[in-house]
C-alpha cells in the first residue's frame, strides 16, 4: 500500500544516514567499550528520531515530545566532547526533529539555531573553508531530507484518510438524497394506500360499491408506486416538468379541484427539469394533505434567463398548517433548489392564496441535452455536506504543493552540495563554468523526471522519452570527465534516482551498482582516499533513494489528490447500486402483494365482506411494513430473517390461493447470509407472482456439508420458462440482483426450468469461512 511504502522508504533512508554518519566513529578504531557505547548512543538517537518522524509509532503525549527532543539534543552534543567530529553527523537529525516536534512558529527558528550549531561544530573541527561550506550545506540539506520524507509520509497517510472521509461524506450525502427521493416518490403513495384501505375497510359492510371505488384507487396507486420503484432503482429519476404537470391536471380534476395551467413547452436542462418537477409534485402533495383547496393555478415559464414555477391555491384559509420538518417536504426542496443557484419561496399572497414559487437560473445555451444525467457525485446537497476543510483536512491543494516544494528544495540542495565539491578542486574559470552548466543540465533533467506527474498527459508519454532522459543523465555523468578531468564529480545520485524512477527494480539496481562503481573508479584515479571513495559511493546510493522516495511520493500525492473525486464517485456508485438492489428487493415484493390482495378484495367485496376485511387488514400491515422498509433502505441497515420471511410468505401465498410447502429449519445462520436468503425468498416470490400462474410453491432450506442450500420451486410456468427472468449477473434488478448478493456471501445462484416443467431458483452458500 502507498502509505506503507512511503514509511518504509523514509525509515530506510534514515537508517542509511545513520550508518554513513556512524561509520566515522568506526573508522577511528576506538576501543571496544567505546564502540559499544557509540552503538547504544546511535540506537537511542535512531529510536528517538523514528518517534519524531512517525508519531504513530510512539504514541507519546505532545508535551513529552519536547522532552524527547531535549534528550536527543543531549545525546547529540555531549558525545562530541569525547568522539569529536566523528559524532557530528548526529546534529543533523536533531535539527530536523525541531521542525517535526514543535509548531512551525517555534520549530523553524529552532531549526535555524540547530543548523547554526551544526555548522559551528564543523567549523571548529574543519580543515578549511571548503569543508566548512560543505558542512553548512549539509547542515541544511540533510535535515530538509529528513523533514521532507517524514512529513510527506505523514501527508500520504492523511491523504488516504481524507479520501476515505470524502467517500464517506459523499455516500452520506447520497443517502440523504435517497431518503428525499423516497419521500417525494413513495411516501405519499404508501400513505395514500394506507388511508384508502382504512376507508375501504369501513365501507365494506355498509357501502361495498364505494369500497370497490376506493380499491380501484388503491390499485392505481400501487401500480404507480411499483413503476416509481423501478424508476428510482435505476438511478435518479429524470422527471419531466411537463409530464408531471399533465399527471397533476388529471389528479386535481379527479379530486374536484378547478385548475388553470400554463406550462412552457421549452426544453430545460435535466437537472433543472427534475428539480422543478419534484417541486411541483411535493407542492401538490402538501396541498392535498394540508389544505382544502377548491382552486389551483400552475404556471411554468422562462423569465430573464431563469425557469420559474409557481403553484398557487385558495385553500390557505381552510388549511391545517404542516409541522416543520427540516429534513423533508418543502425544507428539503429548498436546499435542492438552492444547490442549483435558485430560490424557493412560499407563503400567502395579496389575494389570500398560498403561493409556492421556485426560481432556478438557466445556464447559457441550455437545452434538454445539457447534463444528460444527474451527476454521480451529488451537487444538490452541498448545504448538508461538511467541507473537507471543515473536517480539518486542509486546503485541497496543500498536499501536492507542499510535496512539490519539499522535493524541489532537496534537489536544489543536492545541486549546491555537488557544486561546492566541484569548486573545492579549484578549477579554472572556463572549467568551472562548464561544470556548472553540466550540473544545471543534470538538475533540469532530474526535475523533469521527478515532476513528470504534474505535467498534462505525463502518464501517457511514451517510455522512450523517460529512457532518453535517463540516457542523457548517464552521458552527462561520464562524458564531461573526458574534457574536465578531476574537476568533474557530477551528480551520480541523480543518475541513481532516475534509474529507480524509470526502470523496474531488477534493472535499476544493476545500473545503480554500475554507476556507483564507475564513479568510485573515477575518484580513485583522481587520487582520493579509500574513505572518501567509500563515503561517496554510499552517498550516491542514498542520494538515489532520497531522489526516488521524494519524487515518487510527490507524484503519488498529486495522483491521490486528483483521484479523490473518482474515489468519491465510485463510492457513490456503489451506494447507488446497493440502494437500487434493496429498493427493488424490499419494496417490489410488498407493492406486488398489495396489488394482488387488493384484486382479491375486489372479488370478495360483494360475496364475502368479512373475508375481504381480513384481507384488507393484511394489506394495511404490508403497507406499514413497506413504509418501514423505505426507512431501512435509506439508512442502509437492513437485517432480514429467513424464518420470518418464510412465515410471511406462507400467509401471503395462502391469501392469494397458492398452496405452499415451506421448510426452512436449517439452524442459525450468519447475519449477512440470513439477510441474503430472506431477500431471495422475497424476490423469488415477487417474480413468481408477476411472471407465472402458480398453484403450488415449495420453499426449502437445508444444511449441506459445505454450507446451506435454499430452493424455491413453483409450477404455472408457460413454455418451461418464466418470461422476464434471467440469471445475468449484470442485470439491473431481479435475478441479476440476487446473483450479485449471493456471490457476495460466497455462494452461487441457479435459476431455470426443471425437466418436470417447473421453475427452480436455488442458492448454495458455503459457510466454511464463517463457521467459527
Amino acid at each position: 500500500m502507498p502509505p506503507r511504502k512511503a514509511i518504509a522508504i523514509t525509515a530506510g533512508v534514515l537508517l542509511g544516514f545513520f550508518v554513513i554518519d556512524g561509520s566515522y566513529v568506526w573508522f577511528e578504531h576506538p576501543p571496544l567499550w567505546e564502540l559499544v557505547a557509540a552503538l547504544l548512543g546511535f540506537a537511542a538517537i535512531l529510536a528517538l528520531q523514528l518517534g519524531h518522524s512517525f508519531p504513530s509509532l510512539a504514541p507519546w503525549p505532545p508535551r513529552y515530545r519536547f522532552g524527547t527532543w531535549a534528550l536527543q539534543g543531549l545525546l547529540t552534543y555531549l558525545p562530541i566532547l569525547w568522539f569529536g567530529v566523528g559524532w557530528g553527523g548526529m546534529t543533523e537529525f536533531f535539527t530536523a526533529s525541531a521542525v517535526l516536534v514543535f509548531p512551525a512558529a517555534i520549530g523553524w527558528p529552532l531549526f535555524c539555531l540547530a543548523a547554526a550549531g551544526d555548522s559551528l561544530v564543523f567549523f571548529h573541527f574543519g580543515t578549511g573553508w571548503e569543508t566548512a561550506v560543505y558542512a553548512v550545506i549539509e547542515a541544511v540539506l540533510i535535515p530538509l531530507i529528513v523533514i521532507g520524507l517524514s512529513r510527506m509520509s505523514d501527508m500520504i497517510v492523511k491523504l488516504h484518510r481524507s479520501r476515505e472521509e470524502l467517500s464517506r461524506l459523499a455516500v452520506a450525502s447520497e443517502r440523504l438524497r435517497f431518503a428525499r427521493d423516497l419521500h417525494d416518490v413513495l411516501g405519499f403513495s404508501l400513505s395514500a394506500i394506507s388511508l384508502k384501505c382504512e376507508l375501504a375497510y369501513r365501507l365494506l359492510s355498509d357501502a361495498p360499491a364505494k369500497a370497490q371505488e376506493e380499491l380501484v384507487d388503491v390499485l392505481r396507486t400501487s401500480r404507480k408506486a411499483l413503476a416509481d420503484v423501478r424508476s428510482v432503482s435505476r438511478g435518479y429519476r429524470e422527471m419531466s416538468l411537463s409530464g408531471e404537470a399533465n399527471a397533476a391536471a388529471s389528479m386535481l380534476q379527479a379530486a374536484g379541484i378547478r385548475t388553470s395551467m400554463k406550462v412552457d413547452d421549452g426544453a430545460l436542462p435535466v437537472t433543472v427539469d427534475t428539480v422543478l418537477a419534484t417541486v411541483l409534485r411535493e407542492g401538490l402533495t402538501n396541498m392535498l394533505r394540508h389544505s382544502k383547496a377548491e382552486q389551483c393555478a400552475i404556471t411554468a415559464e422562462r423569465r430573464d434567463g431563469k425557469a420559474v414555477l409557481t403553484l398557487a391555491n385558495d385553500g390557505i384559509g381552510r388549511s391545517r398548517p404542516p409541522k416543520a420538518d427540516t429534513h423533508s417536504g418543502l425544507a428539503a426542496l429548498g436546499s435542492r433548489v438552492q444547490a442549483l443557484g435558485g430560490t424557493l419561496t412560499h407563503g400567502c399572497d395579496a389575494q389570500g392564496w398560498f403561493r409556492l414559487e421556485a426560481v432556478v437560473p438557466l445556464p447559457a445555451h441550455a437545452d434538454r441535452g445539457t447534463g444528460a444525467s444527474t451527476p454521480l457525485v451529488p451537487e444538490a446537497d452541498d448545504a448538508d455536506r461538511p467541507t473537507l476543510s471543515a473536517r480539518g483536512l486542509g486546503h485541497p491543494d496543500m498536499v501536492p504543493r507542499a510535496a512539490a516544494a519539499i522535493t524541489l528544495a532537496v534537489l536544489v540542495g543536492y545541486f549546491l552540495a555537488y557544486s561546492e565539491i566541484a569548486m573545492a578542486y579549484h578549477p579554472t574559470f572556463g572549467h568551472g563554468t562548464a561544470v556548472e552548466l553540466c550540473l544545471s543540465a543534470t538538475l533540469l533533467i532530474q526535475l523533469l523526471l521527478s515532476f513528470q506527474g504534474r505535467f498534462a498527459r505525463a502518464a501517457h508519454r511514451p517510455p522512450a522519452l523517460r529512457y532518453g532522459a535517463l540516457g542523457a543523465l548517464v552521458l552527462l555523468q561520464f562524458v564531461p570527465p573526458l574534457f574536465l578531468g578531476p574537476t568533474w564529480v557530477g551528480l551520480p545520485g541523480f543518475v541513481a534516482g532516475a534509474a529507480f524512477l524509470t526502470l523496474p527494480a531488477l534493472a535499476a539496481w544493476p545500473l545503480v551498482a554500475a554507476v556507483t562503481a564507475a564513479c568510485g573508479v573515477e575518484l580513485y584515479l583522481a587520487g582520493n582516499s579509500t574513505w572518501d571513495i567509500t563515503y561517496q559511493s554510499a552517498y550516491t546510493v542514498m542520494c538515489g533513494l532520497v531522489v526516488f522516495g521524494l519524487s515518487r511520493m510527490a507524484q503519488l500525492a498529486s495522483e491521490l489528490h486528483r483521484s479523490r473525486a473518482e474515489i468519491a464517485r465510485l463510492a457513490v456508485t456503489t451506494e447507488r447500486l446497493r440502494f437500487a438492489r434493496d429498493l427493488h428487493d424490499l419494496l417490489g415484493f410488498s407493492l406486488s402483494a398489495i396489488t394482488l390482495k387488493c384484486e382479491l378484495v375486489r372479488r370478495l367485496a360483494q360475496s364475502k365482506p368479512v373475508q375481504a376485511q381480513a384481507e384488507l387488514t393484511e394489506v394495511l400491515g404490508i403497507a406499514r411494513q413497506a413504509l418501514s422498509d423505505v426507512r431501512t433502505v435509506a439508512d442502509g441497515r437492513q437485517r432480514m430473517s429467513l424464518t420470518a420471511e418464510a412465515a410471511n410468505a406462507t400467509a401471503m401465498l395462502a391469501g392469494v390461493g397458492i398452496r405452499a410447502t415451506v421448510d426452512t429449519d436449517c439452524g442459525e445462520l450468519p447475519g449477512d447470509v440470513d439477510t441474503v436468503l430472506a431477500t431471495m425468498v422475497r424476490e423469488g416470490l415477487t417474480n413468481m407472482l408477476r411472471h407465472s400462474k402458480a398453484a403450488h410453491c415449495e420453499i426449502t432450506a437445508e444444511r449441506t456439508p459445505a454450507g446451506v442450500r435454499l430452493t424455491l420451486v413453483n409450477d404455472g410456468v408457460d413454455g418451461g420458462a418464466a418470461p422476464g427472468l434471467d440469471s445475468n449477473v449484470n442485470g439491473g434488478s431481479g435475478i441479476g440482483n440476487l446473483t450479485t448478493r449471493v456471490k457476495a456471501v460466497n455462494g452461487r445462484l441457479i435459476a431455470g426450468a426443471r425437466p418436470d416443467g417447473r421453475f427452480e431458483l436455488k442458492a448454495e452458500v458455503a459457510l466454511l469461512t464463517t463457521a467459527a
